[in-house]
């Protein structure tokens, strides 16, 4: 295992597979199409760790674009925990293609930016949308942020600037659930 394994303490089991690839219409499928786009993404934890959060909050898919680590790399697959081989992902899609994928199945496309946004409290996400994550350091590009419908900043108090990738598409995937949980209770009660 010392051999196939860079990790320090695997597991008796190894394994090859051959990754999806038909993860693209089944991440569309559905009236509550959650899909995160990382843009960038380079550290295979971080990527990991979107995909694992992706998963645990409900979205429908991950795309891995724009230079995003290898989503079924091994530092990566550790770090979605086995979200990677659930959840429809797909790999080296260009970040414009992804949008313009993303509007063509209706979504509402999402931005996260550092500074001059809406707060996620004040955005919709119950509809169907797409979310772009931009990666460590520089975040999205702005030809990114100016093709999406609506950029978010999360609120973050001074003199912290920019949050980690994936503790940024955790929260916006998990408001996303609780807007979306909170509309189903609404409608029940009605």
């Amino acid at each position: 295992m010392d051999a196939i394994s860079p990790v320090r303490s695997s597991s008796a089991v190894a394994a090859l597979a051959t990754p999806p690839t038909s993860a693209g219409e089944a991440m569309y499928s559905g009236a509550h199409t959650l899909v995160v786009v990382a843009a960038g993404v380079q550290d295979p934890g971080n990527a990991g760790a979107i995909v694992r959060v992706a998963e645990a909050g409900g979205a429908t898919g991950v795309i891995a674009s724009g230079g995003t680590a290898d989503l079924f790399g091994w530092k990566a697959l550790r770090g979605s925990m086995g979200s990677t081989l659930r959840l429809p992902v797909i790999s080296g899609v260009d970040p414009m293609d992804a949008i313009a994928d993303a509007k063509r199945h209706g979504c509402r496309v999402i931005a996260a930016a550092p500074r001059s946004g809406r707060s996620p409290f004040d955005i919709d996400l119950t509809g169907p949308v797409a979310i772009l994550i931009g990666g460590e350091g520089h975040g999205l590009a702005p030809a990114l942020v100016d093709a999406a419908d609506e950029r978010v900043t999360i609120p973050m108090q001074a003199p912290v600037e920019s949050l980690n990738a994936a503790v940024t598409a955790a929260l916006l995937v998990y408001e996303a659930r609780r807007q979306r949980s909170a509309t189903k209770t609404r409608k029940r009660e009605t």
